[in-house]
């Protein structure tokens, strides 16, 4: 059986474009899908540490899991490792629990989804005393 010209062209081309379409579509939902993050355009305070924390030589990385809503508030946040530091860890709770969120985009739509994210406490470098001035002959 033999098909015109034209009906062999276009159903050629219909189906290049179907295949187009399926390519792009697929490209454009991978490129769109991004996880939940910091929103850096709002202020969000660095991490409390607390003094008594600092006093006693504390610290350490908390790795908090963070359930972000669609409009990029959290709405739970767990600890997934400890500092080893029971007031270190409910710092990072209670600091990050104000911050603001960039929600997650799934299927070109913002949703609610866990992420993860790791607050570091380190001790700050201790302030060298400054050197006497030299005595003048």
């Amino acid at each position: 059986m033999r098909f015109p010209a034209a009906r062999r062209a276009r159903d050629i081309a219909g189906g290049a474009v179907f295949a187009l379409a399926l390519t792009l579509g697929g490209a454009a939902v991978c490129l769109a899908d991004t996880p939940a993050k910091i929103d850096h355009s709002y202020h969000n305070p660095p991490p409390f540490y607390p003094d008594a924390a600092q006093f006693a030589g504390e610290q350490g990385d908390v790795l908090l899991e963070i359930q972000v809503t669609a409009n990029g508030y959290p709405r739970k946040i767990r600890v997934k490792e400890t500092s080893g530091f029971r007031d270190l860890d409910d710092a990072a709770i209670q600091t990050t629990a104000g911050w603001r969120y960039l929600p997650a985009v799934v299927d070109g739509d913002t949703a609610t989804t866990w992420t993860t994210l790791k607050v570091r406490y380190t001790l700050p470098a201790p302030v060298a005393a400054a050197a006497p001035a030299p005595a003048p002959h």
